[in-house]
């Protein structure tokens, strides 16, 4: 069997197995609905983690998933959540693959550091140093053609 058949006979396995729950939580209402965690209600997320062309496969993602979608950019990571009705969606991509990095200005930072000429006393004397200041702006990627991106949550990122 050749990897791309393992792939397709994984992926038609996976998309069985969802409508396999969806039967089962449809014909017995009494089944309670999958979540996560250990204290309240967390609905089960779908999480998908992008691979080979992130860009690629987030903006994907993004135009297959309907209505309002929400982005956070971490330090290490851009996440796309959506809904397909009342299926949270989640999808990883790591940040520096998806996005731009945009210096936006610079700032100065006083610190004190070792005095490299007398080193063996260690004193300490005061320095300045322009330091950038960077966002990390997602928002081409995730707009679709007649709707309205959404705010980045958490867009700053060192």
């Amino acid at each position: 069997m050749s990897t791309n058949d393992s792939t397709a006979l994984q992926r038609a396995e996976y998309i069985a197995g969802l409508r396999v729950l969806a039967d089962l939580l449809e014909s017995d209402p009494d089944l309670v609905l999958p979540t996560y965690g250990a204290h309240g209600y967390l609905p089960l997320s779908v999480h998908v983690t992008c691979s080979e062309n992130q860009r690629e496969e987030l903006a994907r993602w993004s135009r297959a998933i309907p209505g309002t979608k929400t982005k956070q950019v971490t330090d290490d990571y851009m996440r796309l959540g959506g809904m397909l009705r009342g299926l949270h969606i989640k999808v990883v991509a790591a940040r520096d693959e998806v996005c731009e990095r945009v210096v936006v200005g610079t700032r100065e930072v006083t610190e004190e550091v070792p005095d490299p000429q007398a080193l063996a006393a260690v004193p300490k004397v005061t320095v300045t140093r322009t330091v950038e200041e960077v966002e990390w702006r997602c928002t081409p990627l995730l707009s679709r053609d007649g709707d309205r991106d959404v705010e980045l949550a958490g867009a700053v990122g060192r």
